[in-house]
């Protein structure tokens, strides 16, 4: 099993998204340590070059239901959270909605 080191993903106050955080080489799952937030969904967007366009991760299965977000309420967090991310480089964590300070996750990719 393949297993990058662990990085940050810092979603800046006021904004919804992380910076690109390139994962160093093509995995197909993404861990992620979610803090403690206000309500909101967590997502993860994906794209296989650094400066590329980033795209949303779908589950596509029978259970499906568009976006894999994880919805947190608020006050919750202190999980970790596994996406399907499909082999790529660079992710982005995505929030629902802005935090009023800057917001550190975790991230391993895995293959």
């Amino acid at each position: 099993m393949k297993v990058s080191s662990w990085k940050s993903a810092v979603v800046s106050t006021g904004d919804t998204a992380s910076a690109e955080v390139d994962l160093g080489d093509y995995y197909r799952k993404l861990q992620v340590l979610i803090p403690t937030l206000t309500a909101t969904t967590v997502t993860v967007h994906v794209s296989n070059e650094s400066g590329g366009t980033f795209y949303p991760v779908h589950a596509f299965d029978a259970d499906a239901t568009g976006s894999f977000a994880h919805t947190i309420s608020s006050g919750n967090g202190g999980i970790a959270v596994v996406f399907d991310i499909g082999g790529v480089t660079h992710i982005k964590v995505v929030l629902g909605v802005a935090e009023a300070s800057d917001t550190t996750f975790r991230v391993r990719a895995i293959d």
